[in-house]
């Protein structure tokens, strides 16, 4: 849900050196053993079987701790898959508790064996396990609680909780404001993740009845993109590595659940798609060398169809930061000495590209929600020492521009995110002078989003949920007053995406990326 912004670190305490002394210590047998991992089974809803440990023949929990502090000397990633790993393999498929299976687990999840087994046994590993130990001891921690802490050194110790919201209540406030995105499709996370997943899991991560999660996921199994495993009577479904273009809408439903802020009537759509747009595009300006699930910066640029020469004339402070959709200029309508007004205009890309056309004579200006974004691109026009571009801050259905006050407005990638289209487009009529442009580039799809996956303000905030079915796109447009409606290119902006799962559905509703041309007559 918080991506990078919350770092979780695991540390290893060891729950017994000798299983035979752990059980003595506790008054204990192996039949009672099993009992106690049964209510915490019950308690927990983790999903092992309750007699793994005679399963596995474990004799000690310090190997596994060992070979997981020797698998973070490698990669701190890899060794959290390699923690998880080790636990599926543990407790659910009962696999040997001995050094060799470690190895093995190991290079399943792509760690060095060779060099696991070097570490297993070395004074550096003993030392940091030892470190954990004495930490954990320290603060109070252990496997039944949680430890917060933000940056500024604020903590909170939490315990015997088997839900995820209290701690992201208390995240919240720890970090205010800090940006998050709420899982919605199960796919992306079966994808992202490639484990054993239990549907309590799925249940917990998108809050829904296990009930629920469990139909979901053999819905997903019988169309052949997850891999369902039974251990005793316990199911868990993983990533079935299927390729598959593009989705039946029916698995897009079943994929896609509606975070917790959805309803099936809201009255207005304005303050949620907002929220969650403002939320994302913060990080795109504070955040540009993060991967986002579109193309971002030069690199979209460049496959949009910017010139190269133009660009060397922008600054790489705005240009970083990029994530229109298309290359609207291609409508080519911008004379020097125009007044243009670019709405959604980032971190100024679009707005100092337009200056370059228009000339000192011309003005720009530019219109935004986000304030991270504006405050960026106010940087990046001073930069550049251009007296005749502005940024405004304000929304498409309330230009803050006289009537007939410009002679083009363009847009990048931002209408499909204005949840009242007709509105949109009407004021952009009224601020445009006669025999005015419009130029856009914008996201529209062959079948209707909303229809399948209901409201999700992350796909909204992904460029795909608000997008229109083109030809009511279009036709909107009309609507508002415009003559020679025409679209000059098509693009799939979602190709250059580093994600699977959105090439996926994208494909799936038919998204692509349109430069659109109109006139004002």
């Amino acid at each position: 849900m918080y991506g990078e912004n919350l770092k979780v670190t695991y540390k290893m305490g060891g729950q017994f050196e000798s299983l035979q002394g752990w059980m003595e210590e506790y008054s204990v047998d192996e039949r009672t053993t099993v009992d106690w991992i049964s209510e915490s089974i019950e308690l927990t809803n983790m999903p092992v079987r309750p007699d793994y440990y005679l399963r596995t023949g474990v004799t000690s929990s310090y190997p596994a701790c060992r070979a997981f502090k020797a698998a973070q000397l490698q990669s701190e990633g890899l060794a959290a898959r390699y923690l998880r790993r080790m636990m599926e393999a543990f407790g659910l498929e009962c696999r040997p508790a001995t050094d060799d299976e470690l190895i093995r687990l190991a290079e399943e999840v792509g760690l060095n064996g060779s060099q696991v087994k070097k570490d297993l046994h070395s004074e550096a590993v003993a030392k940091a396990f030892d470190a954990d130990v004495d930490e954990m001891h320290r603060s109070g921690v252990n496997f039944l609680s949680l430890l917060i802490r933000n940056r500024d050194g604020q903590e909170v110790i939490k315990g015997e909780i088997f839900t995820a919201k209290p701690f992201e209540m208390i995240i919240d406030d720890l970090a205010p404001g800090l940006p998050k995105r709420s899982p919605a499709d199960i796919l992306e996370y079966a994808e992202h993740h490639d484990a054993l997943t239990p549907a309590h899991e799925i249940a917990e991560v998108f809050r829904i009845p296990d009930s629920d999660a469990h139909r979901r996921l053999e819905e997903l199994a019988a169309g052949g993109l997850l891999a369902a495993h039974a251990f005793d009577g316990i199911a868990a479904w993983r990533w079935a590595a299927k390729k598959m273009e593009k989705l039946p809408l029916g698995l897009v439903k079943v994929s896609h659940v509606p975070p917790e802020i959805q309803v099936e009537a809201v009255s207005d759509l304005k303050p949620i798609v907002t929220k969650a747009v403002q939320s994302l595009y913060t990080e795109v300006a504070t955040r540009p060398d993060k991967a986002y699930h579109f193309p971002l910066g030069l690199e979209a640029l460049r496959y949009l169809g910017y010139p190269e020469e133009d660009l060397r004339k922008l600054p790489p402070t705005a240009t970083e930061s990029f994530a229109g959709v298309g290359y609207p200029h291609a409508a080519n309508v911008m004379q020097t000495g125009d007044t243009v007004l670019d709405i959604g205009s980032g971190s100024g890309t679009d707005v100092l590209y337009a200056a370059l056309k228009v000339g000192p004579k011309g003005t720009v200006y530019g219109l935004d929600i986000t304030p991270a974004m504006i405050a960026k691109a106010r940087t990046n026009i001073a930069k550049t020492g251009a007296r005749n571009v502005q940024i405004l801050e304000g929304d498409a259905t309330k230009i803050p521009l006289p009537d007939e006050s410009v002679e083009v407005v363009t847009s990048n990638g931002v209408l499909n995110l204005v949840p009242d289209k007709p509105a949109a487009f009407q004021e952009i009529f009224r601020v445009l002078k006669r025999g005015g442009h419009l130029q856009l580039a914008d996201i529209v799809v062959e079948e209707d989003v909303g229809a399948v996956c209901g409201l999700n303000p992350q796909l909204w905030a992904d460029c795909i949920g608000g997008a229109a079915v083109e030809m009511e796109y279009l036709a909107t447009i009309r609507d508002a007053g415009f003559r020679d409606v025409r679209i000059l290119r098509k693009v799939d902006y979602f190709a250059k995406s580093s994600s699977e799962s959105t090439k996926r559905i994208t494909k799936s509703f038919g998204a692509k990326s349109v430069v659109v041309a109109a006139v004002k007559q």
